[in-house]
């Protein structure tokens, strides 16, 4: 199956610095904070979550640039973290800026 796309919107909570791989690709790691609400069975719920999610090469390069506090749409795939680790992280494949 190879349906995988997630998009998310929030703020650029945390960033780490921009780091290269032993291949010499560009990485960032940073997390997203979610805030909305969703109608579910009828009623509004809050949701608040922080996402884990990386980018690598141009998009690493451009999101290391980005202040923390930017509002930003990110989209991507879902993956582990590790395979010692099965939190979820977001591979980010395309961002945009959003006010």
């Amino acid at each position: 199956m190879s349906c995988n796309r997630t998009h998310l919107c929030g703020r650029l909570e945390t960033r780490g610095a921009l780091r290269f791989s032993p291949a010499g690709v560009a990485l960032v790691d940073f997390t997203i904070a979610h805030r909305s609400e969703q109608k579910v069975a009828n009623t509004v719920r809050r949701v608040d979550c922080v996402m884990k999610a990386t980018a690598a090469e141009d998009l690493a390069q451009k999101i290391a640039k980005l202040p923390v506090g930017a509002q930003i749409k990110a989209s991507g795939f879902l993956a582990q973290a590790s395979r010692a680790n099965s939190a979820l992280v977001l591979h980010v494949q395309n961002f945009e800026l959003i006010e």
